[in-house]
């Protein structure tokens, strides 16, 4: 991840690190989006990607820039729980995500830090009842 001038990374760098690592995983197949669908599939990539270290940070660049593009959400990265992710619901009203955060909680620990759950909880999608899980070829089953 990119740091700016002040040392700290900004939106820029964060959207800069989710495009690099679309662009990586489409190099090995996984056509990976940023469309709101993507979501269904996220515990699974973040299962896959757990012992890669390297990745977690990217992934959660991704997770959160496809809350900023799918749900009017914009990046706070001076949060004191680290990069975080507003986004204004009608019922809910302002609520800070921590992508970067909930990728390294899913990988340490498993299918008790469903990503998808909290996403549910906060945003009402996606239904965890309906995930989606890809083939080692980035297909998805």
């Amino acid at each position: 991840m990119f740091r700016n001038i002040l040392g700290k990374p900004g939106a820029a760098d964060f959207r800069d690190s989710a495009e690099h690592f679309v662009s990586v995983l489409r190099e090995h197949g996984i056509a990976l989006t940023f469309a709101r669908d993507e979501l269904r599939y996220v515990d699974d990539l973040a299962e896959r990607l757990a012992k890669h270290n390297e990745y977690r940070d990217a992934l959660g660049c991704w997770l959160g820039e496809v809350l900023v593009r799918n749900f009017g959400g914009e990046w706070v990265p001076g949060h004191a729980l680290g990069p975080a992710v507003r986004v204004i619901t009608p019922d809910k009203g302002a609520r800070h995500l921590f992508p970067v955060g909930w990728v390294y909680r899913r990988a340490d620990g498993g299918d008790a830090e469903s990503i998808a759950g909290r996403l549910h909880r906060e945003l009402g999608y996606p239904d965890p009842q309906h995930l989606g899980r890809s083939t080692d070829s980035g297909e998805r089953a």
